[in-house]
């Protein structure tokens, strides 16, 4: 053999090699590749049943006074006492500023001794008539003078029931902007009244959410400092916020101890209808390549995806809806099948 055919022999002999070299390492790739997609398509999952759950809708909100009052003065005269300081919680119906009397007493005395006069000459007056001495000009004008002079004790005693200016409910005093011995005209404020027992929980609620909040719907309510108290709905506008496009409501908090003060930053839990749920871990949950809410299930070993809502979330993971009762969730893996892989569960049971 001579030397040409045996280089081409040589040459023809690595080439084979190469070639073989390569189909192993394709073969070996095909079948790390293999072996990596079996490891991913193996998955843990948790079967669930469904609960009847209350979503809530949590509303930002702020307290205000149930009622807000400025006492004024209804009479004219001098400032003879203040019972109450700023700050007090005074009851229905307690004097909180005294305006002095001064003469009226008097003049209320001096009217009714005129009440008394006008009675006396308007019933002479009527038993002239009958006897056909008086005329009927005359009886008029005693008529007249009794009718002014009744008016004129009503009004005298009506300002001298005025004296005293009362609260018309239990209340917080939050300022008294007289002093005594000043002088008062009619519809100058004697004093300003907060009642805060019950007190008002207002929030505004977007257009999606309104139609979902009844009058009889289950409330409470919490603040940064306090824990949740129970409340009631007491307003559901009909109208939204030219400006906002958001509507009013308003509940009522019982606060005897009237520590709820009007003005703080609350949040507002609102009871929505029940609904059939399913509480699942966090990690469970996933966006779709269209955004959309979606958790991945398997049903005989296939894997397929279902679009659902958050409801509401627990120290355990989340409630949500749009599965049917019974469904087996993935949970370990979701992020690595797609909707038609066949994989190999592990189940376990919730």
């Amino acid at each position: 053999m001579n030397k040409n055919v045996r280089i081409a022999l040589l040459f023809l002999g690595l080439l084979f090699v190469w070639f073989l070299s390569g189909f192993v390492s394709d073969t070996q790739k095909k079948e790390q590749t293999s072996k990596k997609k079996a490891v991913s398509q193996s998955v843990q999952a948790l079967n669930l049943k469904g609960q009847m759950y209350s979503p809530q809708l949590i509303l930002k909100a702020n307290t205000e006074a149930f009622r807000e009052l400025k006492l004024i003065s209804q009479v004219s005269g001098k400032i003879r006492e203040i019972y109450v300081t700023e700050g007090s919680v005074i009851d229905s119906g307690e004097t909180v500023c005294e305006v002095d009397a001064e003469d009226k007493f008097s003049k209320l005395d001096s009217a009714k001794a005129t009440l008394e006069e006008s009675k006396l000459i308007y019933e002479g007056a009527i038993e002239l008539d009958q006897k056909g001495y008086q005329s009927d000009l005359a009886i008029s004008q005693a008529k007249s003078n009794l009718l002014r002079a009744q008016a004129n004790v009503d009004r005298l005693s009506l300002d001298i029931g005025n004296l005293n200016i009362t609260a018309p409910f239990r209340a917080f005093v939050e300022e008294i902007p007289v002093e005594i011995g000043q002088v008062v005209s009619v519809g100058m404020i004697c004093a300003s009244l907060v009642e805060l027992n019950p007190v008002k929980i207002v929030a505004d609620v977007d257009f999606d959410d309104i139609h979902k909040i009844k009058l009889d719907s289950k409330v409470f309510y919490k603040t940064n400092n306090s824990p949740p108290r129970a409340a009631k709905i007491l307003f559901i506008s009909k109208k939204a916020n030219e400006f906002t496009g958001s509507f009013r409501i308003e509940a009522l908090v019982e606060n005897p101890a009237m520590d709820i003060l009007a003005g703080l930053p609350a949040r507002l839990f609102i009871s929505m209808e029940e609904t059939l749920a399913h509480l699942v871990p966090a990690s469970s949950i996933l966006l779709s390549d269209n955004g959309n809410t979606i958790v991945k299930v398997v049903k005989n070993g296939t894997v397929n995806s279902k679009e659902v809502s958050v409801l509401g979330e627990s120290e355990s993971g989340f409630w949500i809806s749009g599965l049917p009762s019974e469904i087996s969730v993935i949970t370990v893996g979701q992020n690595y099948v797609v909707t038609g892989d066949h994989v190999n569960v592990n189940i376990t049971n919730n």
